[in-house]
């Protein structure tokens, strides 16, 4: 065989194996039934237009799992679906242990595809279908990614997520705009409503950390999965309607501040658990040590310049610090006071 008629043989091959590698990304994507998911949803005193939204989820999911953090005097009724779950803790256990306790139900129900979304986040019809689209052909390209999340919209400040993206020692953010023009949709961290993870891989990765109660669990679950060396891959043909806390959105000095409006208690959640996670990872992402520096640092502005309460939050803050270094962990029922004891601290 000559060289030319060599050439155009490989050439042939490439292009079929190029197209029946195409036509097997489509078989595999169109195979996907949207019915075998199960979605996830912690609720705490929820309104009217979460429970709405709950009873939506069940014309697109096979399962809805609802664990509910309410205390009890103070439950409301849930639209009575067939297949809808509801778990009443009876008392505000944190969305780590809800989480935990409504994943594990999901996957007693031998549902492998879990959506873990928060009460007041709103999905798209099309949202489940499209992300285990995503999903599906992004198993075919690489088989290490832990979780699927997606795009989304802040609709209190009005802007589009900006994703880390760490390496032990640089720190960038990266829109999807981003990711587009660089042809990577790869991030390290991302927040936990919207996310897609299997069964399979809540199983491997561990729960999430009760002892964190509320507050970077998330970016604590996404380290860890990058430890294991897991990726998380960003679907930017999907975009989640979310709300982070009251957020508004300012200009300092010609830098973008974004306070949220948090109450005392979750000023100290934050900055004990971002702490707390930043010692625990420092051996990997040392990088994310100075993420959260600047973090607690917005923080810190945030509430001075913009927020009411500020000497209860600043005490929080204080105190949370204080608890992140000498890893004093877990739910905490502060009151205000002078010192960060044990019961002592911020209030809601």
């Amino acid at each position: 065989m000559g060289k030319f008629e060599h050439n155009r043989t490989c050439l042939y091959v490439a292009i079929y194996l190029y197209y029946k590698n195409m036509l097997t990304i489509e078989k595999f994507s169109g195979d996907i039934k949207v019915e075998k998911c199960a979605c996830v949803v912690v609720t705490y005193f929820p309104d009217s237009s979460c429970l709405e939204h709950l009873n939506y989820l069940t014309k697109l999911c096979q399962r809805v799992v609802v664990v509910d953090n309410t205390p009890g005097e103070k439950q409301v009724s849930f639209p009575a679906t067939r297949n809808l779950t509801v778990l009443r803790l009876g008392e505000n256990r944190g969305l780590a242990f809800a989480l935990n306790k409504g994943i594990r139900t999901a996957g007693a129900y031998g549902l492998e595809n879990l959506f873990l979304l928060d009460q007041d986040s709103v999905v798209p019809e099309d949202y489940f279908s499209n992300m285990l689209r995503f999903k599906a052909n992004t198993d075919l390209r690489y088989r290490n990614c832990a979780m699927y999340v997606p795009n989304f919209w802040d609709r209190n400040s009005h802007t589009f997520a900006r994703f880390p993206v760490l390496t032990p020692f640089t720190i960038r953010h990266w829109t999807c705009e981003n990711m587009r023009a660089v042809r990577t949709n790869e991030v390290l961290i991302a927040i936990t409503s919207g996310t897609l993870i299997t069964y399979s891989m809540y199983k491997k990765l561990g729960p999430l950390r009760d002892e964190y109660f509320i507050d970077f669990l998330d970016n604590e679950y996404c380290l860890r999965a990058g430890k294991m060396g897991l990726k998380i891959a960003v679907n930017c043909d999907v975009t989640l309607n979310h709300s982070i806390g009251k957020r508004t959105r300012h200009s300092l000095m010609g830098l973008p501040i974004k306070p949220n409006y948090h109450s005392p208690l979750r000023r100290y959640y934050i900055a004990r658990n971002g702490l707390r996670t930043a010692i625990d990872y420092f051996a990997y992402y040392p990088s994310y040590s100075a993420l959260i520096v600047i973090r607690l640092i917005h923080e810190i502005v945030s509430i001075l310049i913009y927020e009411d309460k500020k000497l209860k939050k600043i005490h929080a803050f204080i105190c949370g610090i204080y608890h992140g270094l000498i890893n004093r962990m877990g739910k905490r029922q502060l009151e205000w006071s002078n010192s960060c004891n044990r019961d002592g601290g911020p209030q809601d």
